[in-house]
């Protein structure tokens, strides 16, 4: 049997354990053993060589040059791939989009391997870069061999990947994660400890994820400014927005109930979502496709709040079962949201143990690492 050995066009060297760079960690971690996946990324910061050390897979760097409409620049990905495929160091490429990078080098030497895309979400806000991007990314649409996306509703609110033949190359793959790194004895004790000490008590809300302009943190804080109850938030992340958001929590009064923590360990990430009573992922775009923080919290049995964006994100967090939904921008509504599950602990608890049984029956890693075994194992054969 052909041993499978798929290279994994990322983004940035994981951590940050967010995102696409999220998922295609937690991928090729699962393949293992039996799929010796490469992960292709390159480094903005740190020391990429310690880094790569810290990875129980292999993982080839490639230097950064900065970015264009927010997709990491580093040509030399792109050559990279050439020599991954040619010295059959890797017999498969696997691509993550929307990555322009990644899409041009499927076009230049998809042909020497079966070409398999992830479809994470469309283009949203980069408008003027899709009409330039968009016949390389329908392209390789075409060229594909086949297409996964995580859930229907990725491929039924596209409008983007819905290309003649597409259909019959769509393969459904819910994102997979291994729940055991979420278990209560993974949690760091002094995270927990402080974050007993920021909340004293009160309610505590919790969000994880960048400062960009898709998440909603705006509407957040202006939403948490009008809660009735003396609640805290905690803020996990970093970003071009960050210091906007810090001011906004000044001038709205509430900068001293709202915690934002920086980047932080798996284990502190473990003992934030242990220590919460709701969860929330204000995003307010279709950017935000799907939402992996919002899966992990409701794997520690925590209720969410989410806005309709008719994606991922939905089907993701059920509305009324898992979640409570409001409209995108609506900080009354999201203000009420939160005031609810805040107040009512009997919905909290039952939406919270529901939220517990519906992602770990569904996004488990090991279906996620079954499903791809299998499609590598059909275009291999």
């Amino acid at each position: 049997m052909t041993a499978i050995r798929p290279l994994h066009f990322g983004k940035l060297l994981p951590p940050p354990f967010a995102g696409v760079e999220a998922h295609i960690d937690q991928l090729l971690r699962a393949l293992q053993p039996e799929v010796q996946g490469t992960l292709l990324a390159c480094s903005a910061d740190g020391d990429p060589a310690i880094r790569q050390r810290e990875l129980p897979y292999r993982a080839v760097v490639k230097r950064f040059h900065g970015r264009i409409a927010s997709a990491p620049v580093a040509p030399g990905m792109v050559l990279e791939v050439q020599r991954e495929l040619s010295s059959g160091r890797s017999n498969l490429l696997h691509l993550h989009a929307p990555n322009p990078m990644g899409d041009v080098s499927g076009l230049l030497f998809g042909t020497k391997a079966p070409l398999v895309l992830s479809w994470h979400s469309d283009i949203v806000k980069q408008r003027a870069l899709l009409r330039l991007y968009g016949p390389i990314q329908r392209r390789v649409i075409d060229r594909a061999d086949a297409i996964i996306v995580f859930t229907p509703a990725h491929y039924e609110h596209s409008q983007q990947l819905k290309r003649p033949g597409v259909e019959h190359k769509l393969r459904v793959v819910p994102m997979g994660f291994d729940f055991s790194r979420l278990a209560a004895d993974h949690a760091d004790a002094a995270m927990t400890a402080q974050l007993a000490r920021f909340a004293d008590g009160r309610p505590m809300l919790l969000t994880v994820g960048r400062h960009v302009y898709y998440k909603g943190y705006e509407f957040l804080l202006s939403a948490f400014a009008k809660l009735r109850q003396d609640a805290v938030l905690v803020m996990v992340g970093t970003g071009p927005m960050g210091q906007m958001l810090r001011s906004q929590a000044e001038s709205l009064g509430v900068h001293h109930r709202v915690w934002f923590t920086g980047e932080v360990t798996e284990s502190e990430l473990v003992s934030a979502y242990r220590s919460c009573d709701v969860f929330t992922l204000p995003s307010v775009e279709p950017s935000e496709a799907f939402g992996m923080a919002s899966a992990e919290a409701m794997a520690c049995g925590k209720p969410t709040v989410v806005c309709e964006l008719g994606n991922g994100v939905n089907y993701l967090n059920q509305k009324g079962r898992t979640s409570l939904t409001v409209a995108p921008r609506d900080v009354r509504a999201l203000a009420e949201a939160l005031q609810t599950l805040i107040e009512d602990a009997t919905l909290r608890k039952s939406m919270g143990e529901e939220a517990n049984r519906w992602v770990r029956s569904t996004f488990s890693a090991d279906a996620m690492r079954a499903a791809h075994i299998d499609l590598y194992r059909r275009l291999l054969g």
